[in-house]
């Protein structure tokens, strides 16, 4: 627009001709020109051709290369740059910009270039993932269900804009969503119909606006319907509140954690009001007040809120909470509460007679997780299950373990019919708390069983015919009188056992298969504070003896034998006798020897 030089500026349009221009005192002057090319006009009919959630194709009205040498898109959110594209060639008029956030209201720019730029022509966007249908006002996006203080849609230029970006406007509406049959007239207001409004056919556009004060009796919900009215079932509809004096804009909760294994949890609750700038607010749950705010006024700055959109004195108001599974805390405010936690934003606009209250609900299990109960249970590992609550009350099980006043482990378990859990990585002989809650936004309350792991047993091969079993107990019994033994459900007794530590005990077993080839199972059970625990282990035998076995003699010393193996096998025991003497007992895991 303007070429500066120091404290020198010029406002020029198209090409830029300077002069050099030498005064000559004995003759004529001697000029000289010089042309700098720049295109003379803006790109026309800048147009949004595609979008996806990521993305937005816009074209241009292409220049004639008499005109333009090429162009550059320049991308803007806020007044941050986004990116800056240049594209060669004046016939090359379409672009797609990547990259971009969803609920983001991007400008962009194009100009046409030869060796300098030329002026600028702009469209806002709104990215809105699924939504095609937007509002815009003050050349910002707004989504379904935005709102928009009476004072700042007052005039012709103030007007929110209903838009359908890839359709032309055949018979669009603004309609009162209170009185659905009474639409809004466009060309002319009244008391009863204080809107006006104007229209662009492509895409298609509604801009709704006021054309005198709005009465109480007419504020509220509007919708807009496009590119037909809105008796067509088929049009589009996008909703807006239109308020006087100040609103509720939204009431949301924020950072709940998806990780419902972080205990206790902690969130924020957002009030966002708009509109007039002085008012009081609260945020609390049942009769209890969590925060407090009275005679703010934004155009001071008294109270602690956020400001978002200062045109609009659009403020946010965060309240911090603590859940510990029966308590709602917010700083030194608690409140105990079972089940949904129900929330209340209350306005008090000191113009309006009537607060405007919102309500939040999180969602909370309002019971826990019934009957409990161990399925199985080793020295390492503990199975639990319970009664599976319904999808309406639950979304799935935190199950926590600990030891004494040691957490051990957190499991979540998602899906609210998934009611069984193994958990692994327990200590022989130990003592567990299992707490069980069930979880939608918020943890319910638990259910606790106390567990206790098995002992363990353990095999030691000390020769081909023996081993030793290997049973560890607590110290807290006596290991002669409450420690005994099952082999193939023959009860035997214990006659040894060790001091490993000052807790544990170490039982010994010695066991000889006999007969050879049939399997052993072994079992230990302990008497602790007058329960049974037991642990089996198994020798496991081959099922029968080895197959085809074939023997050769080599020569006057030597035999060969083989045979085939099985995969039951672990090895094979030979032995060789004469006149009733073994001569020799080798173990080998080979098929020959």
């Amino acid at each position: 627009m303007t070429v500066s030089s120091g404290s020198i500026s010029q406002s020029t349009t198209g090409d830029q001709m300077y002069q050099c221009v030498v005064n000559n005192p004995s003759g004529a002057d001697r000029t000289r020109t010089l042309t700098i090319k720049v295109p003379a006009t803006a790109p026309s009919s800048l147009t949004e051709v595609n979008k996806t959630a990521t993305t937005i194709t816009v074209s241009w009205t292409a220049l004639d290369s008499s005109d333009a040498d090429g162009y550059v898109v320049n991308v803007t959110s806020d007044t941050d740059t986004v990116q800056t594209v240049q594209v060669e060639g004046s016939s090359n008029n379409t672009i797609t910009l990547n990259g971009l956030n969803i609920g983001m209201t991007y400008i962009i720019t194009v100009r046409a270039y030869q060796q300098l730029l030329g002026p600028a022509r702009s469209i806002t966007l709104c990215q809105i993932e699924g939504i095609y249908m937007y509002l815009a006002h003050n050349g910002s996006c707004y989504t379904n269900g935005s709102y928009f203080w009476d004072s700042s849609v007052n005039a012709v230029t103030e007007a929110i804009s209903c838009v359908l970006p890839g359709t032309s406007l055949t018979t669009g509406q603004w309609v009162r969503a209170a009185d659905p049959d009474d639409p809004v007239d466009c060309n002319s207001n009244s008391d009863s119909d204080p809107f006006r409004c104007t229209n662009v056919t492509s895409p298609a556009t509604l801009n709704l606006y006021l054309a005198q004060g709005l009465p109480v009796v007419q504020e509220g919900w509007y919708k807009c319907c496009l590119p037909t009215d809105c008796s067509d079932p088929n049009t589009n509809i996008i909703f807006a509140n239109i308020f006087r004096y100040a609103e509720i804009e939204s009431f949301t909760v924020a950072d709940i954690s998806s990780d419902m294994t972080v205990y206790p949890q902690e969130y924020k609750l957002y009030c966002v009001k708009i509109g007039h700038h002085s008012y009081s607010i609260h945020m609390g749950i049942g009769n209890t007040s969590l925060a407090s705010y009275t005679w703010c006024d934004d155009q001071y700055g008294n109270c602690p809120g956020i400001v978002l959109v200062s045109s609009t004195n659009t403020v946010r108001y965060t309240v911090n909470v603590t859940w510990d599974g029966m308590t709602v805390s917010s700083g030194s405010i608690s409140q105990s509460t079972t089940g949904d936690q129900m929330y209340q934003c209350v306005l008090d606009s000191f113009f309006d007679g009537e607060d405007k209250i919102r309500p939040l609900t999180i969602t909370v299990p309002a019971t826990a997780p019934s009957s409990v109960t161990v399925v199985n249970k080793t020295a390492t590992t503990i199975t639990v299950s319970w009664t599976a609550l319904d999808s309406s009350d639950a979304d799935g099980y935190v199950v926590n373990v600990t030891s004494d006043t040691d957490f051990v482990q957190t499991v979540q378990v998602e899906g609210s019919s998934n009611n069984t859990i193994t958990l692994n990585g327990l200590s022989a002989l130990a003592t567990y708390s299992i707490i069980v809650r069930a979880y939608q936004q918020l943890l319910g309350p638990a259910s606790t069983i106390s567990v206790q792991t098995l002992p363990v047993s353990s095999i030691t091969q000390l020769s081909n015919t023996q081993y030793r079993i290997d049973c560890l107990t607590t110290t807290d019994i006596n290991p002669s009188t409450d420690v005994y033994w099952l082999v193939n459900g023959v009860m035997k007794s214990s006659s040894m056992y060790t001091s490993i530590d000052v807790l544990t005990y170490n039982n010994i077993l010695l066991v000889y298969p006999d007969p050879l080839g049939v399997s052993v199972n072994v079992t230990c059970i302990a008497m602790i504070g007058g329960v049974n625990y037991s642990q089996f282990v198994i020798l496991h035998a081959p099922s029968g003896p080895p197959n085809i076995v074939r023997g050769f003699i080599l020569n006057a010393t030597s035999i060969k034998v083989n045979w085939t193996t099985s995969s039951e096998t672990n090895g094979y025991v030979i032995e060789y006798t004469t006149g009733g003497v073994t001569r020799n007992v080798v173990s080998i895991s080979e098929d020959k020897i």
